[in-house]
């Protein structure tokens, strides 16, 4: 469709009337499909009274090109009525923003690990706190009623992140145990493994690449059920132990811990969030 504007010299006031934010990989299905389902109405509307009106021909024809135009509006735009993603956010339940695969959970939720049909141990019956407290990743903090990383388990935790330096997405892929045939989604500075239609891991940036890394290679170490962890399991220990990540594995700052409200094409939401204020690094992220 581009092209062909483009073809009639309609460039320049195409790019004006685009609106990125709200198409290509930002569209929001959920607001395409009202937006599609309110044009196709429209036209209806203008053809039957044109039916009525006995003027069948300019009704029918005016419909079509009422239509026409309104898909052109919803292609560059992202919408047709003024407010679509505001009211979209606001008014679709979760439900029907999940039909589109919009739910507001499944943006960049920060939980690594996927479904898995192994049973023993399994995601459910894991509890991250108490595997990693026996493992000696974890200890009662000596001054506050908190959990804190173990010395010995923090420079093992920094020796693996600084091996990790230069490795690919497919290092932290065996540590999890996902298997061959794994496919990358990129969404800006995070990123997720998906392997036969379900996700197998979900990372915000490169620093939690690292971190997980790392983490994996120090639990291997002394966690002797490690490998027979299935991959969600895994995935559970990494994404709790990134609560206490003390270090920025990108810029060395220190990270911090606090809420924000995070907007999508579809839906507003309320997050908790680790990320290193020195270099902006987002470490770990989850629905409040």
């Amino acid at each position: 469709m581009t092209a062909a504007l483009e073809t009639w010299g309609m460039s320049g006031a195409v790019n004006r009337f685009r609106q990125p934010e709200y198409t290509g990989e930002n569209r929001c299905l959920p607001c395409t499909v009202v937006n599609v389902l309110i044009a196709v109405a429209l036209g209806g509307a203008v053809a039957a009274v044109g039916v009525a009106t006995s003027n069948s021909g300019i009704g029918l024809g005016a419909g079509a090109v009422l239509v026409g135009l309104s898909l052109v509006a919803i292609y560059l735009r992202g919408y047709l009525v003024p407010g679509t993603p505001t009211l979209t956010k606001r008014y679709f339940p979760p439900w029907l923003l999940a039909l589109f695969g919009k739910e507001p959970a499944d943006e960049f939720a920060g939980v690594a690990g996927a479904d898995s049909e192994e049973t023993v141990p399994d995601a459910e019956s894991l509890d991250p706190e108490t595997v990693l407290l026996e493992v000696g990743a974890l200890e009662e903090c000596a001054d506050t009623d908190d959990l804190c990383l173990t010395e010995s388990f923090r420079t093992a935790w920094n020796a693996g992140v600084e091996q990790a330096r230069d490795a690919d997405r497919g290092a932290l892929r065996d540590a999890l145990g996902v298997p061959g045939g794994a496919e990358t989604e990129e969404f800006g500075d995070a990123f997720r493994l998906v392997v036969d239609g379900k996700e197998a891991g979900r990372w915000e940036s490169r620093a939690a690449f690292l971190a997980d890394l790392g983490a994996a290679h120090a639990l291997e170490q002394r966690y002797d059920g490690w490998s027979d962890l299935p991959v969600r399991a895994r995935g559970q220990l990494l994404n709790g132990l990134r609560l206490f990540v003390d270090t920025c594995p990108a810029c060395s700052g220190t990270p911090e811990f606090g809420t924000e409200t995070v907007e999508s094409c579809c839906s507003t939401r309320e997050v908790a969030a680790v990320a290193c204020p020195d270099c902006g690094a987002r470490l770990f992220e989850t629905p409040v």
